[in-house]
């Protein structure tokens, strides 16, 4: 069954809804205050991964952060993909706000929310500052995690692809293999069409990366970048696999 957000963005897709777009201005503002570079989301991603496989919740929020700013500079028709990684975001950034110590880190928190019984609901008694309940962030950071396996698996088939690559292709393959497993199929089948008619070209993609950034320090930090993912997106799939968190509606 598809989640709400997962209805949202085919209904952007398919309709490219105004409202949406509109709603989502303030996303692409905030984003273009600042200019995209691979060396933050590297730093940030590596930053999260700390001793013993402790990971730093506010590294992780940061790294999405600084993706956000990519994705909106990919053009309009992604905003909906920016505007729904930043509620979520906004969701685990108020945890912090309220209680810093039991969401310092992703393993803190699932513990702090399993112990409490949070987990037991989708929403919980407090409120956010747009005044709308505050969901868990174990069931928030599970479908940012999701998207994290997307996004290694896309960085990794990016790097070894030739000039020529079809990045519209590479994303499918990406999607198919990741995201995909949690979409209905109109969802899917909806998802697949936008990419191959909206996602740049390789060249394309390879010049916004390039903000600032050699070429090779642009593949340096994108082979960070993967490691990094990959092992962050292990040791939270780990954790949710122990307390049976996989599938957290």
């Amino acid at each position: 069954m598809s989640s709400a957000p997962d209805t949202q963005f085919a209904t952007v897709l398919t309709n490219k809804s105004s409202k949406i777009i509109t709603d989502s201005t303030d996303v692409r503002q905030e984003s273009s205050k600042n200019r995209f570079d691979l060396k933050n989301v590297r730093d940030a991603f590596v930053n999260c991964i700390q001793p013993n496989n402790v990971l730093l919740l506010g590294e992780y929020v940061r790294a999405y952060e600084e993706l956000c700013t990519f994705v909106c500079s990919l053009g309009a028709v992604f905003e909906w993909a920016t505007k729904d990684l930043s509620n979520k975001l906004i969701v685990l950034k108020e945890h912090q706000r309220f209680d810093p110590m039991n969401y310092e880190t992703i393993q803190s928190m699932i513990l702090y929310e399993i112990e409490s019984g949070r987990i037991q609901s989708r929403d919980t008694t407090l409120f956010s500052q747009t005044g709308k309940p505050l969901q868990n962030g174990s069931r928030t950071l599970l479908r940012l995690h999701r998207a994290l396996a997307f996004l290694s698996a896309f960085l990794s088939e990016m790097r070894n692809a030739s000039d020529d690559a079809s990045s519209a292709t590479i994303a499918c393959n990406a999607y198919s293999a990741t995201l995909a497993q949690y979409h209905s199929w109109p969802i899917r089948y909806t998802i697949i069409g936008a990419i191959k008619v909206t996602v740049p070209n390789r060249q394309e993609l390879v010049n916004k990366l390039l903000t600032k950034r050699t070429t090779d320090e642009i593949n340096t930090y994108a082979d960070e970048i993967v490691q990094a993912c990959n092992m962050i997106e292990r040791i939270t799939h780990e954790l949710f696999k122990a307390y049976n968190l996989v599938k957290l509606p």
